[in-house]
């Protein structure tokens, strides 16, 4: 604990205390607290949760474990619902990764989402005895116990990110959880039919359903694997750029990252905005075949070097459209990425309309992040210096609704001028937002 933050301590504190005493009120309040089927069901979960999916982001573990949680709060009550939730806290590849405190955080947040969801169970449902009175009674009360699980669980595992790394929180949330609601709902259903199932095979019913889980595990870690290693080959792509330009290194990551919150803020889909975040790191990939005395003259380019410098963004469409899933984006991104308003950017000269929506937003991303960085003829500017010279190129140069959801964007999850400095180990780098 002695690296974690003090505000961070006292939040972890507060968990833990808040689980248990919630945990022991219940059991206590139960006229009979079912000790074999809670550790019955947490054993399995615990079996289960040795196999977790990793987040994208590395911010948390995806499991599968929800779909024992929900059967339980069905069955029984918020004190077994909680007992073998807890069993979920650890897994045993990474026992002995971190401090102790973050397996005991895990195993507290897990039972303190289960117990609140099981008491919202409870406050409009029942405990279902036969099969015969499941439907449709227990939907509503299902649906309930997973919108409170999700929010709990989530926000619960997001603070602790927020209050350890000194981040945002709404960054985290949005970036990591926001998207699993659909995951809770899918295996909430699964819970539903596995409390079916055991009102006529018992814990027979639960080994019945383990299988298909894990295969559907195996197949979404396979997902994110594929992705992961996409994203690695791009990013070696990128680091090959700022080898021949060293004051553009960073560059690619921070107008990724911009981009991806900026079209967040615009509004955009799920999908649009995973695809805006590699092709604004690959906005530049052009630049590979551009002189490395181009790319590093201190002073102004030359006509003849400045039109060689203009051809980067047709070199790098080049590049990704043998991408299938990018090769639309690309034209419209790496492509336009230097087009105006106006009609006299490159390399096709569009204005307007023309110019697509999410080249419009790597334009005013990829200028913000230039001007707030330090290059070899100049000192950075202020964030604040940054957007008043942007709303000076407005109409002209930039897309007022594009900048207009730059500045919404960092307003709501914050942004550093300068490129952060390398992270330490981190306290809790796997505490599990498990469902």
């Amino acid at each position: 604990m002695k690296n974690v933050p003090v505000r961070a301590r006292i939040y972890i504190i507060a968990v833990i205390c808040a689980a248990a005493g919630l945990l022991t009120a219940v059991a206590l309040s139960q006229s009979h607290v079912d000790f074999w089927l809670a550790i019955a069901f947490g054993a399995i979960i615990f079996l289960v949760d040795q196999f977790p999916v990793t987040l994208p982001l590395g911010e948390g573990l995806y499991s599968v474990s929800f779909v024992m949680v929900i059967a339980a709060i069905i069955l029984r009550g918020p004190a077994e619902a909680g007992i073998a939730a807890g069993f979920g806290f650890i897994t045993l590849k990474g026992a002995r990764k971190g401090p102790i405190v973050r397996h005991f955080f895990n195993m507290c947040e897990l039972a303190l989402a289960a117990t609140l969801a099981a008491l919202a169970y409870h406050a409009i449902g029942n405990r279902i005895s036969s099969t015969a009175d499941m439907f449709p009674q227990v939907i509503a009360p299902v649906a309930l116990a997973t919108l409170v699980h999700f929010l709990v669980n989530t926000t619960l595992v997001a603070a602790v990110f927020a209050l350890v790394r000194g981040s945002r929180f709404a960054t985290i949330w949005r970036a990591q959880y926001a998207k699993l609601l659909g995951g809770y709902v899918a295996f909430a259903v699964l819970g539903v039919v596995l409390a079916a199932l055991y009102l006529h095979m018992h814990i027979a019913a639960a080994i019945f359903l383990l299988v298909p889980l894990l295969v559907a595990r195996g197949a979404f870690q396979s997902a994110i694997e594929m992705d992961r290693g996409f994203e690695a080959t791009v990013r070696s792509l990128i680091k090959a750029i700022e080898a021949k330009d060293e004051y553009t290194r960073g560059h690619a990551e921070r107008v990724s990252r911009l981009s991806e919150m900026t079209a967040r803020a615009y509004g955009l889909s799920g999908q649009q905005c995973r695809v805006i975040r590699y092709i604004a790191l690959m906005h530049d990939i052009g630049k590979l075949g551009v002189s490395t005395k181009i790319l590093a003259k201190p002073g102004k380019l030359t006509p003849e070097e400045y039109e060689h410098m203009k051809q980067h963004p047709v070199r790098g469409y080049e590049i990704v459209s043998d991408i299938d899933f990018l090769k639309e984006a690309g034209e419209t991104a790496v492509r336009h990425h230097h087009e105006r308003m106006d009609g006299k950017g490159y390399p096709d000269g569009l204005a307007g309309d023309r110019i697509p929506v999410i080249a419009r937003i790597v334009m005013v991303c990829d200028a913000f992040d230039s001007m707030t960085s330090t290059r070899v003829y100049r000192k950075a500017k202020s964030i604040e210096e940054a957007v008043v010279e942007l709303h000076r190129c407005v109409g002209t140069q930039f897309d007022p609704e594009s900048l207009a959801a730059l500045e919404k964007a960092i307003a709501r999850e914050g942004w550093e001028a300068e490129p952060e400095a390398g992270e330490d180990e981190e306290v809790f780098p796997s505490a599990a937002a498990a469902i």
